[in-house]
């Protein structure tokens, strides 16, 4: 009876799982992001979680629905109550309208805020020059960064001075 036990761990064995996972999140009735997972394994409890074990991805739509950034990870853990994806493993950022692609191994993003960090080593490529840094912030969208400890060759528009 005690193996039979040990296999019965609730914290081992998912609550629900899911194969080719999709969920869309709305604003005031408008999509605004699609996260999609080969693989979805959900755990109930106090502090409730969603882990994606075979990574993840989640888009960004502006208001005509067109696609302005996504984010995509090899791993992913959701924690429910606090509203945070926490991405692990060959994380990618990019902005279609920027066209700038961030590169880091753990990420997070806050649903509620509407943010994604990170404390990692970042690299934020652009067009025509290479950013590198000791972690960031920036809105959901990767629209607006900060860039902590940045180092690179960076082009300065005189006129926006």
């Amino acid at each position: 009876m005690s193996e039979v036990s040990a296999l019965m761990v609730k914290d081992s064995i998912p609550d629900l799982t899911a194969k080719n996972f999709e969920f869309l999140r709305s604003t005031s009735g408008r999509i605004v992001a699609k996260l999609q997972s080969p693989l979805m394994e959900q755990y109930d409890g106090d502090d409730s979680y969603i882990v994606f074990p075979e990574g993840f991805k989640v888009e960004f739509y502006d208001e005509f629905m067109v696609v302005e950034s996504i984010i995509t990870a090899d791993y992913g853990i959701n924690y429910v109550k606090k509203k945070l994806l926490n991405a692990k493993n060959n994380v990618i950022v990019i902005n279609f309208t920027k066209d700038e692609q961030l590169n880091t191994d753990d990420l997070v993003w806050d649903q509620r805020k509407e943010k994604i960090y990170s404390n990692s080593n970042v690299k934020i490529t652009r067009p025509t020059e290479v950013l590198y840094g000791s972690g960031f912030s920036s809105d959901e969208q990767f629209k607006l960064y900060e860039v902590y400890k940045s180092k690179g060759e960076v082009e300065v528009d005189e006129k926006s001075k």
